[in-house]
């Protein structure tokens, strides 16, 4: 995606752009003042003193533009790595209700098509996965015994 659909679909990019252009500029012409004031502090013999100085001092500058400019880019990737999750539906799904396993074979591959989106998602601890595990199990089954001999812990459910 390019920047100018980023700036057309989120206000935040549209700011950041703006920043990046205001900042841009700036440097452009401190970038000229700069050079302007080297040429005259080299006119100036004998002065590598004030030379050095206005060099270290001019190197500051670069390096926060150099910074600031990769914040920026940063916050562009975030945001547009992140726009796609965060669009709503103009409609409600109805709440899928997680299959429960009995411990069948032929009614594995349906529960575990439902089951591993929880087992893959990396933001749940591995805790609550044990237990969406034990309330995924039909109580009584041959499945149940199974499952139910392990303490509910991260290290049993890997």
């Amino acid at each position: 995606m390019c920047e100018d659909e980023f700036i057309k679909e989120a206000p935040e990019l549209k700011q950041l752009s703006i920043l990046k252009s205001q900042i841009s500029d700036k440097f452009e012409r401190l970038e000229t003042c700069q050079a302007e004031i080297t040429n005259l502090i080299l006119k100036v013999e004998d002065d590598e003193q004030a030379y050095e100085e206005d060099f270290l001092s001019s190197e500051k500058y670069r390096d926060k533009y150099i910074e600031l400019c990769s914040e920026i880019k940063q916050m562009c990737l975030k945001d547009s790595s992140t726009q796609d999750f965060s669009e709503k539906r103009k409609f409600k799904l109805p709440k899928i209700e997680l299959k429960k396993f009995d411990g069948d074979s032929k009614d594995y591959l349906t529960f575990w098509s439902q089951f591993r989106k929880i087992h893959e998602d990396a933001s749940i601890p591995i805790e609550d996965k044990f237990q969406y595990l034990l309330q995924a199990v039909v109580p009584k089954s041959k499945a149940a015994p199974v499952v139910e001999s392990f303490p509910a812990t991260a290290d049993n459910y890997q």
